[in-house]
């Protein structure tokens, strides 16, 4: 029995062992005393497999004619320790595209996780901010410290298939090379205090995509580094900070710049990292606020600066060529049961002047949510952008272009509970207007939009019951001519056999008009039922069907769509 003793506590040492390299923390000096050895290993989440046929007349399909997916949330638990998985696998892969097959994982233990597969980080706004990426990572947080590191591949490469060629309806992506990337941040503080030093770079490499390919597309690289930062003081006051610096090269293949021309700041900032090229352009973006909170009124001061063209192979899109100043505030009166947030400022482009126009925007909205009672409560947003564009010097004319977008919604709701039955009543009423008073840009339509809907919901507590219904009005005033739409909704759900199934059903009519003359309507069914078996497995059949009748096809064509899911739930 000593013996038998002794290979346990062996193996769970392995098991520790393994869950150390996983996790990438000193695990190893727990207690095994205080392990359950009965249950090292454990795993619970769900599988999904979806099944989807699907067919469409008179409009492009859509979708597959038939698909399928299968998607996943296991979590392996060794000794304590979460290792969580997720992937999704689906026949909408093909090997022209980037890939829709991920898989990733981020086991945690304490202060360490570690990042396998496809992983999307943030390491701040203008360097690493959320591009995912297939590789491998760590971050690090032991005691004040703040420690992120990520490698990979941001793109694999992609290129041109003579089956591509032969097939018209194929759609051609342009050749790209496979771009890797690699990230660092290192910081110290807590969440109300702490300032992150972040580097990045990225790198397509050359010889991923065939020589005979490589004339039509450029290589490109870039590094960017940043700071973030977060400081609070005198309890009340916060102010932060997000910038960003990027030395972006279009061709890696380019020759050494030896012009001798005077350098920007940005660059000498980043001369030690950046081997300067030809194509290499710098780039700066950031934003910083400072705030002052009471328990019941709050401010903020907000600037931000983004540079014409700013881009980082770490992040997706960036609004560049944009400067913003806003002043927020927030208030929260009487007890909680009314809040005011409101904002106001001013937006313009052209940092550079490199256009032949500046355009200068107002920014503001303001939002009320006032509720008094558990029965009744009431929302108010507003919200006014305008834009004027206003040209320079050498531009013709004074005034270029107009533009003023206003929107304002209502929306009341009403509560109704007792111990039988649950019942809300919803109104949402809204009005968005695009005017351009003045314009020699060409004819810019104004676009006046209103619409009024209605919701109620019954639910019957104890019998598990559902009914609900709407109403729905919208009206869209355009140069062309009035589009509008009115009509309903009805719904409800049902547990039957004895409340081992529950079925869904909706119906959906809108009659629909242009120009004040009736243009057809659209009618929409969807039902399904739900069975659940036992505590770990559900099965679900999903219909639905759109018909689309249109007596002017110029405004929208006839149509119908059918599709019919399976679905089926297995959790553990």
């Amino acid at each position: 029995m000593a013996t038998i003793g002794i290979k346990r506590r062996f193996l769970f040492a392995g098991l520790i062992a393994v869950a150390c390299i996983l996790t990438g923390t000193a695990v190893c000096a727990q207690d095994l005393e205080s392990i359950n050895l009965k249950k090292p290993i454990t795993f619970h989440g769900n599988l999904n497999l979806q099944l989807e046929y699907y067919q469409s007349h008179g409009i492009p399909a859509r979708k597959k004619d038939f698909s399928w997916l299968i998607s996943g949330n296991p979590v392996v638990n060794v000794l304590g320790v979460d290792l969580p998985f997720s992937f999704l696998l689906s026949n909408y892969d093909n090997k022209f595209y980037q890939p829709f097959n991920q898989f990733g994982l981020s086991p945690r233990y304490k202060w360490a996780t570690l990042h396998l597969g496809y992983r999307s980080l943030n390491f701040s706004n203008y360097t690493l901010a959320g591009y995912r990426m297939l590789g491998a990572g760590f971050e690090l947080n032991p005691n004040k410290f703040r420690i992120g590191f990520m490698y990979g591949q941001l793109r694999r490469s992609t290129s041109i298939d003579s089956s591509m060629l032969t097939n018209p309806l194929y759609v051609r992506p342009i050749p790209t090379y496979k771009r890797l990337g690699i990230a660092g941040k290192i910081g110290y503080g807590t969440q109300k205090n702490f300032v992150d030093l972040v580097y990045f770079k990225g790198w397509d490499k050359i010889k991923s995509l065939n020589s005979k390919l490589q004339d039509s597309v450029l290589p490109a690289e870039n590094t960017s580094i940043g700071i973030k930062s977060k400081v609070t003081f005198l309890d009340k006051f916060t102010w932060s900070v997000d910038a960003g610096v990027s030395a972006y090269t279009l061709n890696r293949l380019d020759s050494v710049d030896t012009s001798g021309s005077k350098k920007v700041w940005q660059q000498k900032l980043m001369s030690f990292l950046v081997n300067d090229k030809l194509s290499t352009h710098y780039y700066f973006a950031g934003e910083t606020s400072l705030g002052y909170q009471e328990r019941k009124w709050g401010a903020q001061l907000i600037y931000k600066r983004i540079d014409p063209g700013y881009q980082s192979m770490g992040a997706y899109f960036f609004q560049n060529d944009i400067q913003e100043i806003r002043l927020a505030n927030n208030f929260r009166l009487d007890s909680g049961k009314l809040n005011i947030n409101t904002s106001i400022g001013f937006q313009q482009d052209n940092l550079k002047k490199q256009k032949t126009s500046t355009s200068k925007r107002f920014i503001g909205n303001a939002n009320i949510n006032y509720v008094p009672s558990q029965k009744f409560g009431i929302n108010f947003n507003y919200s006014n952008f305008g834009i004027t564009n206003n040209p320079l010097n050498n531009s013709p004319g004074n005034e270029l272009f107009k533009q003023v977008n206003n929107s304002v919604m209502l929306m009341p709701f009403f509560t109704w509970i007792n111990e039988k039955t649950i019942k809300n009543l919803n109104i949402v009423a809204s009005y968005q207007s695009l005017s351009t008073p003045q314009s020699y840009l060409g004819s810019v339509p104004d676009l006046n939009t209103y619409s009024l809907t209605t919701t109620y919901n019954h639910t019957w507590i104890q019998q598990g019951f559902n009914a609900n219904a709407s109403a729905n009005y919208i009206n869209s005033k355009t140069a062309t001519g009035d589009i509008m739409s009115v009509g309903g909704n009805l719904g409800g759900m049902a547990p039957v056999l004895d409340k081992k199934a529950t079925v869904n059903v909706s119906a959906s009519y809108l009659n629909n008009f242009f120009k004040g003359k009736d243009n057809g309507h659209t009618i929409s069914v969807t039902a399904g039922v739900s069975v659940p078996v036992g505590t770990h497995h559900n099965f679900q059949i999903l219909g639905n069907y759109m018909d689309n009748t249109s007596k002017d096809i110029s405004v929208i064509q006839n149509f119908n769509e059918l599709s019919i899911q399976f679905v089926y739930g297995f959790n553990f």
